[in-house]
Formats: C-alpha cells, structure tokens, sequence
C-alpha cells in the first residue's frame, strides 16, 4: 500500500459528489440489471470436453458466489456442467468408480472461475502506442498468449475491450470456442472508434466523424464478427495531449452510435473518463462505461437512476499502478502527479465508492497488459476493490463471477457453484474471504476447470484410481537408508546407502532434481528415487544425515543408566534415581559430525570424556500441543547418536548443555531411515575398541517417544527436521569399575537396529578443531547466478572470483569479446561464423559478473573499475598468453573496452566498437537505469515488464515487424539474466553519469558500428567518438536498433570482417 492510503481506502479527497444520506448497496447489485434480450451476445460453446468426462471434488468449501456463506461438501461434474453441489448422491459408489477422477479437496476452497470486464488480450507489456507496429504474425501468438495467461491466472470469463487489430479479437475468440488454444470465454471486439485527433493511440483505432461515418464503422465491425463495439469517447493524461477530462463526442454522434448498435443486436462500450462523457454514455444508453474517473453530481444522479441499464468497469489497477509503481519504466510518480493521475486516482476512488453504495454495478478488471500492469496480475482488481473502494471481499468476489456472469448475459448458467452451471471452477489453498489477495497467487491456485474440462491440476491432486498413469503417481522404489554425502563439487546431496556393499544411489526427486539435504525427503514425504551409477561409499565424504538446528536431547531416562549416574558424583540435577519428569536439554548444532569423524578431545576442556550411544527421533510433521496418542504420527524416521559428554563440566557448571556441546561432541549417523521401514522396538549398542559397554532398547525407556513429543510439544512447536536424543542405556564410561574415560585413540561404535553403525575415533590431543575452518567456509551471502553453472562447474578464477571464460578458433591473433549490460558471450558466437574468423583468430569470449554464467556475490559491488579489472585479469591470465589483442564490444561493453584502452594501451592492438555507450551517461538515463536496477531486484526480469521493455525499446521498428527471431533472441537474452547480476551492471552503468572518457587518447584503429535507429547509443553520439578519435571510422547499420548482431547479422560481420 502506498503512503497516505488509509486501509478502507480513503485519501481524504473530494470531487465534489455528495455523500449519500442512506447507503443502498448491495451485495448482488447486478440483479437489477435488466440489457435488452435482443442484445444478447451469441452463446458460444467451447468444444473439446468429453461427454462421459466425471470429475468429483471431495472435502472442499464451497464459495458458491450466491452471497451465501461458504459451506463443507463435495462438487460432482459430468460432461460440462456441474450436477451436484454440497450433498453428492452415492458420493461413495462415485469415488469408488475407476471412470471417476477424484480431487481430494482437503478442506480448500472451490469457487468459481473469475472474470474480467475490461479485457485486452492484445496489449504486449508494452507501450500502447507501439501496438500498431507489431506484425499480424507476432501480435497473433502474443495475443494467443495473453489468453492462456489469463486462464492461468483463473479467469474463465473475458469482456474484450478492444482489439488492436481489425479481426484479431474474433479469431482468437472461434480458436478457443473450437478448442484450439487455451484460454478463457470470451466476448470479442474491434478496434477503439474515435474521432480524427481524438485518439489514444492512432495504430489501433479506426476513425470515424459525424453519426453517418460512425455508423459505418459500427456495421463494418457486426459484419467481422464483433460481440460490443468500444468508443474512445475522453483523452488519457499519459499521452500528454488528450486530457482525461476532455469529451470528444458530441451528443448526436453518442445517440447514432447506440442506435446503429443496438439495431445491429450489439451493446457498447466506451472509454470515458470526462465528466460529460459520462454523462453522454447515461444519457444516450451506452451499456459498459469503462474509468468514469470525473463523474459529477449530476452525472452521479443520472447513473443512478438508470443503473438497471449499465456496468461501470474502472480498471482502477492503470491508475493505481501509474501512480505508484511506473516508475521502474521511467514514469515518475512526480511526473504522473504532473499530467493529473494522481487527482483522477482519487478522484475515481471517491466517485467509485459513492457508486458502490447507491447499488450501481461496478466490476472489476481492466488494462492489464501494459508495461506496469503485466498480464498474469488480473486480480490484483479484486485487492483493490477492497482496500480502495470499500467492497467486502465477498461483494468484490460476486462482482468478479456472478457480475461478470450478467455482463456475459448468463447468469443463468455463468459465475456460480451451482448445479447446472457450466464447470468453470478453481480450487483455491486458501480462503479469499479472509486473504483477497490470494487469488493473485498462482501457486494457490491448485485447481483449474473451464467447461468441465481440467486445464491445471498436478497428478497429486487425485485419488488413486483404474484411469491409468496419467493420473497416477509414479511408482518409488522403497530406498530407505537415507545417507548425506558431498559430490564432486562439494554440493550436499543425500542418497541411499546400501549397508552391505557400502554403495550410494544418489536419490532425486519425481522431477528429475537432485535431493540436496533430509528436510526435502521429509517434505516430500519420502517420494524420491535412485538416478545414475551407485558411488563408493569410501569414495565420498560423509556428512551427518541432518544438522543446521540444536538437537533436542533427554537425560536419565533410562533407569539403570539414572541410578549409575547418580551414583556417579557427576550428577548435579535433582539427585533422584529415577526423575519424576523427562530431563530436557539441548546440544548445539555446531557440535554435529558424521560417521567416521573424529572427535576433537579438548584436553584444555575436559579430562572426563565420555560417551552416550542412543536413539535419535527425527519429527516429520510439524506439531504443538501434542496429544501422547497422536505422537507418533509426527514421527519421522529415526537415526543413531553418540551424545559425547564432557562430565566435570556436567557437574560443576550444574546443567547439561556445556558440557554436552564441545565442538564434534554429537557424531551422528551414518543414515536416517523412516519409522515405517523399521521394527517398533529398537536396540541401541555401544563398543568402545570392541569391547560392549551399552545395550537397551526402546521398551527401557522411562519416558516413551510418545510421551517425550507430548512433553516438547506442550510449550514448543515442533518442525519437521527436529531431531530428538532419547537418552542412553546404562554403561557409560563413569559406569565402569573403575570409570573409564576416552583417550586419543579411542574408537567408538554404536549400533542400532536397521540403521547400521555409527563410528568415530577420538583424535589425538595435537590435532586441531576444524569447527572453526567449517565454519568460516559458511556464509550468510548469498552468492547469485551460482547454481547456472552447477556451483561454478568450468568456471575459471580470475582476480578471487568465478568467470565463464571459452575460447575458440585455431588462429594466434587474439580477440576479445566484451558483451553488454543484459547481454552473455552467446552475442558474439553467430558473429565469429558468419565474419568467418573462426580459423584466423584466437576467440576469448567471457561473461561480465553477474550475467550469462558468472556469478557474483551479493556484497561485493559491480563497477566500471572492476569490470576492467576482471577483463586485466584475463589479459594476466596464464591460461590464454595474451599479449595484445583486438577488444570488439558491445553497448556498456564498449564503455569497459574504451576504460580499459585508456588504462593499458599497449595492450590493445585494435578497436570494435557496437554500438557503444555513451559517455558520460546523460543523467536521465542513469536514474532511470537505477530504477530498472530497483524493478528487476523486486519483480525480476520478467514480472517487472524490465525484459519486455527494454526488447522493444532498443529495436529497430523493422525487427519488431518482420524479423522475430531476433526479437525472440533479445526476450530471451534478457531474460535469462539473473536478477541481482542485471541490477549491478544497472548500477555500474548508471554510475558513468559523472565521468567522461578522455577518448581522443586512444589511437588505435577503431571501427564504431551503429544502427541509425539505435536509442540507446545514438547515431549521433557515434559520430561525436568519431570526431574526437583519430583512427575511428564509423560504420552505419539501416533500421537497426541497439541489438546489432541479433537485428542484422550479415551486416556486422561484413564490416568486422573488412575492418580486421
């Protein structure tokens, strides 16, 4: 929420309406809607779903967006249409029936799908006034795009709003009726009319003047299969020219409008923010008035009275998030202020509100798609209904099913849970009544169905039937002895160890991915599987089988070890043989080692080593409050541990925990196995050099695990990974006649029913802790873009950092190659094949830090100094004997290729330059590269709209319209990047505002290559380089934008090939 909004959403500002004396809202406003018959839109159907279809959702809360409140039931769909809701006859004989597909609802909320009543499946993330210059080819899959978006995001029901191309709307419309392409019902329209100098955007508008040319255009748009017709009857304030509060429509073109529409069975909608407009739309019986930012008194009064013939949809979210959050995309909130968004925003909330309480119909959705109101952020509406215009959750909710049902014209069948609707439902993990904004999550969304047909479900999601395996989970093979290892690249990985021939069967899960740790094997409830070779278990180091948390630890609960300890002189607890209640105490995690490590002796510590052979408890299901005879469903598996102690410590400082937690004093391990693999009575056994000193089992035990998870849970939450020490037999050193301590040399081995042995020497006194070496190898910082490259698998080290280095050709006249900010070496590969320069150069192509494969370290700050430094680095670097070399760049490369000519030039023979930036970077430019930085470190790349506008804004208008390969080569470049890499070359970028490059310094033949439609590095600034570089040439690349080597291939390489 943006500062100085009230949660209810009041900003305290006024329009000059009237407060209403007594509220007439309503909770199904739309009821009173009344469109005339003959306006009802053809009822289309989508095909593709099978007749004998039978789904049942079971053990779900049913929100059935009646208004009523949700209830428990189970749903049953046949076909298309749901059959029953709540009480579901032979509901047992249905789950039982191997032709049903069962979803176990486990008490998540079934709804009906949303729906949008201001739909533009055809705007890109972009700019508005780009739309007209995408091709058919492109705006076609983009558009096919959007409308899968939207049916993952949970809407079934679109109002289209207009079209940005003539017909485009209507055959995206019959290809999803046809079943073709995903995507939601929906209502079809043409391009915006306006009048001439009128407009929004002059690509995607077809003009029309006077009532005789407007209804022209109105019968042109019935004869290519339109649903609604849009006027674009005000001005919008982004365009700087057509002000929000400006009506271009007279009364007699708004009249001629309705009636050749309504004559033709089309309703209208308008864009019609003005006052007057508004009015208009009122007056004359425009049916959905779109924004109705500036309403008046007057107009307030005239909705009201015939609100049983219209819909309001205000797409308050353009307002919202122009205001707030454009200005990532270089519209300030200073500059939306300026040319008016704030007044409309609360302006509109103001009007809106007061239309909600007198029962007008406003519903929710509208002009998504545009660069700071991505698609896939639909219900974002819903949120804002909310919080802005003082709808309950439940009013906004009907208004996005039941209301957009009515604007559908079928409400009889459209927008409820209710038997004989269509099946056109989502399940929800969660409950939207009590978080709106769930809805935005498309992770909750677990369940999707549009006409009876499931368009999003996970196979989990069903009962086990006879359908066949694609429904089924797969089959796991039980491998229970769960082992934690390194891999070749010291990347924690957990396998199963077969005791007997001391293998490793790396485990992964259903997905393929690799199981890092035993806290994903309990999440996913054990459903993992082998993959590759078995690994010698000697050729591996071992880890314990979980660690990173205190482990939980009972005392004298065994009653002979109680009655020895007391005996001991070592106890200094409460001198009883046997404790009235468990003993609790903790060790510390830094303490856990595995099997075969040895135990440090701290002779400066301790001279009374000892050790405890027990049981550990590993928690499985998180709990609190825990009743003892449900304990044992929070049980995991089990795993062995040897609680080493330090004894005069125990007894001198009067508790456990210090003299229990010396570094390497919890060995544990060498496997964790579930509970269900093994017997319900475990023996524990502990040898010291061979000889037995500890045997018990589980049934010794003074307090059960039962009753030691009810005694942690009674003021703790316990969390699957909790691992619990239950104690130790009688048998401990003490114990012994006379006590005997562990000395250097020792070694020690504890055994417990199928879990193996864990093992451990106790090293001599020389030897020094490791704690400390283990710990300062673990950070809290993270390090970005590792995990691309597999921990830095073929990555080499230059200056103390990881960089992705390849070199190519056969030739010894070396080339570097310096990629630019959003860009990786991959640029420069088509380069070197088609400039033919493979065989006579030596190539080096490397990644900046942060992008393609290099990773960076979150602390460390990515400048233009150290960028030169990195590239020294590789100039230094045995591994590629350069003593000179040609640098070609590319954008900021550029600007790191020019710093470091001018640092080193004797180690520069010639230049390249693509396209290069300028410097210094006008100040504009760097803040609004700051801002990107801020975008893409929030959303990433692709949620912030940073990947969609940077690939349109820094192309040539021919590549966005006959050349999408490479745009698509741009998208994706860009998206790839990580976040955080991007966001510091952002910075690094940004940061070159104050400083200018002495450039008339370097002297080495220099080719500069630039596009003349490139924005980004102008063809004037490659000029200005020329001037001021004495061996520079600048070649020119027609209607190519910023990305050369992707926009005009051939072009670059023919004039890198000439120049070398």
């Amino acid at each position: 929420m943006a500062p100085g909004i009230l949660a209810n959403g009041d900003m305290g500002t006024s329009n000059g309406i009237g407060s209403h004396h007594s509220s007439r809202r309503k909770l199904n406003p739309q009821d009173d809607i009344s469109f005339d018959p003959k306006l009802k839109p053809k009822t289309y159907s989508i095909e593709g779903t099978r007749p004998d279809s039978k789904v049942l959702f079971l053990d779900v809360n049913i929100l059935d967006s009646t208004g009523a409140d949700p209830y428990h039931g189970d749903v049953y769909i046949e076909g298309e249409r749901i059959v029953s809701v709540g009480k579901v006859p032979s509901v047992e004989d249905l789950r039982n029936d191997s032709k049903v597909r069962v979803i176990n609802g486990r008490g998540r909320t079934l709804m009906s799908g949303l729906g949008d009543a201001h739909t533009h499946f055809m705007w890109n993330n972009g700019a508005l006034d780009k739309l007209g210059d995408v091709g058919v080819e492109e705006h076609t899959l983009m558009t096919a795009r959007s409308a899968q978006c939207y049916l993952d995001s949970g809407y079934t029901m679109c109002f289209g709003a207009a079209s940005a191309k003539d017909r485009l709307d209507c055959v995206i419309r019959d290809y999803i009726n046809a079943g073709d392409i995903p995507g939601p019902r929906y209502l079809a329209n043409g391009k915006e009319m306006a009048v001439r100098n009128g407009e929004l955007a002059a690509g995607i508008t077809t003009f029309a003047d006077g009532p005789l040319e407007m209804r022209e255009v109105i019968r042109h748009h019935k004869d290519i299969g339109v649903d609604q017709v849009k006027l674009s009857m005000s001005g919008e304030e982004i365009t700087e020219s057509r002000s929000a509060q400006d009506s271009y429509y007279s009364d007699a073109e708004t009249a001629a409008c309705v009636d050749e529409a309504h004559r033709l069975g089309l309703r209208l909608c308008s864009h019609a923010r003005a006052r007057d407009s508004i009015k208009q739309c009122v007056k004359h019986g425009v049916d959905v008035i779109y924004h109705a930012s500036y309403i008046d008194d007057e107009g307030m009064e005239m909705l009201e009275k015939n609100k049983h013939k219209h819909v309001v949809a205000p797409g308050i979210n353009w307002l919202w998030a122009t205001v707030y959050e454009a200005a990532p995309f270089g519209y300030s909130f200073e500059k939306a202020e300026q040319v008016g968004y704030m007044k409309e925003l609360q302006t509109a909330i103001r009007g809106l509100k007061e239309m909600h309480e007198r029962g007008i119909t406003v519903l929710p959705g509208g002009d998504y798609g545009f660069a700071w109101t991505p698609h896939g952020t639909y219900a974002r509406d819903l949120e804002h209904f909310v919080k802005l215009l003082d709808f309950t959750p439940m009013e906004s909710i009907i208004a996005a099913t039941a209301g957009v049902a009515k604007l559908f014209m079928r409400e009889d069948e459209l927008g409820k849970v209710k038997p004989g609707y269509f099946a056109d439902v989502i399940l929800v993990d969660g409950d939207p009544l009590k978080d709106i904004a769930v809805l935005q999550e498309h992770d909750k969304l677990n369940v999707i169905m549009i006409n009876g047909r499931i368009h999003k479900a996970s196979y989990k999601e069903f009962q086990k039937t006879s359908l066949g395996p694609e429904i089924l989970p797969p089959t796991i093979a039980p491998m229970t002895n769960f082992v934690a290892y390194e891999d070749s690249q010291g990347r924690a990985r957990i396998g199963h160890l077969n005791l007997d021939e001391s293998q490793i069967s790396p485990m992964v899960m259903a997905s393929g991915a690799p199981v890092a740790n035993l806290y994903q094997v309990i999440e996913l409830d054990n459903h993992v599987v082998p993959a590759g070779e078995a690994i010698p278990l000697d050729s591996v180091k071992l880890l314990p089988p979980i660690s990173g948390r205190d482990i939980l630890c009972v005392g004298k609960n065994y009653a002979a070890h109680a009655q020895e300890f007391n005996k001991s002189g070592y106890d200094a607890s409460d001198k009883a043989d046997q404790p009235n209640h468990p003993v609790i105490f903790t060790k510390r995690s830094t303490s856990i080692v595995s099997s075969g490590h040895d135990i440090c002796p701290h002779p400066d510590f301790t001279q009374t080593l000892d050790y405890e052979g027990e049981i550990g408890v590993i928690i499985g299901k998180p709990g609190f409050a825990i009743d003892e005879k449900n304990a044992m469903d929070h049980v995991w598996g089990y795993t062995i541990i040897n609680d080493v102690t330090a004894r005069e410590k125990q007894r001198d400082h009067k508790q456990f925990y210090l003299g229990k937690s010396a570094d390497t004093f919890c060995p544990m391990g060498p496997v964790a196995v579930p509970a269900g693999q093994l017997p319900k009575a475990l023996r524990v056994q502990t040898h010291v050099n061979g000889e037995k000193r500890q045997d018990g089992t589980t049934e010794d035990l003074i307090f059960s695990v039962a009753n030691l998870v009810k005694t942690l849970s009674e003021g703790i939450t316990l969390q699957p990974g909790d691992v619990l020490a239950t104690g130790t037999p009688a048998g401990v050193g003490f114990g012994q006649d006379p006590p005997t301590f562990l000395k250097s040399g020792d070694v020690v081995e504890v055994t417990v029913t199928g879990l193996g042995k864990l093992t451990n020497r106790i090293a001599d006194a020389s030897v020094s802790n490791k704690t400390m070496e283990t710990i300062a190898r673990v950070s809290s910082i993270p390090t970005y873009n590792l995990d691309v490259s597999c921990g830095g698998a073929g990555l080499t080290q230059i200056n103390q950092k990881l960089i992705n280095i390849v070199e190519l050709g056969t030739g010894t006249d070396p080339i570097v190659y310096i990629h630019g900010l959003g860009g990786t070496m991959e640029f420069y590969r088509p380069l070197i094949e088609a400039a033919n320069l493979k065989d006579s150069h030596k190539h080096i192509l490397y990644d900046l830090e942060g992008h393609g494969l290099t990773p960076t370290k979150a602390s460390f700050p990515v400048t233009m100094a150290s960028l030169v430094d990195d590239l020294a680095g590789i100039f230094a670097s045995p591994s590629f004997n350069i003593d000179s070399a040609t640098l070609v760049s590319h954008s900021m490369g550029g600007l790191i290729a020019l710093n470091f000519a001018l640092a080193h030039p004797s180690l520069v023979k010639k230049l390249v330059l693509i396209g290069p930036g300028p410097s210094p970077l006008p100040a504009a430019a760097s803040e609004a590269t700051l801002k990107r930085a801020a975008a893409v470190r929030a959303r990433g790349m692709q949620a912030s709209g940073v990947a969609e506008t940077v690939a349109n804004a820094a192309t040539s208008a021919t590549t966005k319209r006959s050349n999408p390969l490479a745009l698509g080569a741009v998208r994706a470049s860009l998206l790839s990047q990580d976040p955080e890499g991007y966001a510091k070359g952002c910075m690094a970028l940004a940061a070159t505002a104050g400083t200018e490059l002495q450039i008339e310094k370097i002297k080495v033949p220099t080719l500069i290559v630039a596009g003349d439609e490139d924005k980004i590095s102008s063809l004037e600034w490659a000029r200005g380089m020329e001037a001021r570089m004495p061996r520079a040439k600048v070649e020119v690349l027609r209607e190519v934008g910023h990305w050369h080597c992707f926009e005009d291939l051939e072009g670059v390489a023919d004039k890198v090939r000439r120049f070398l």
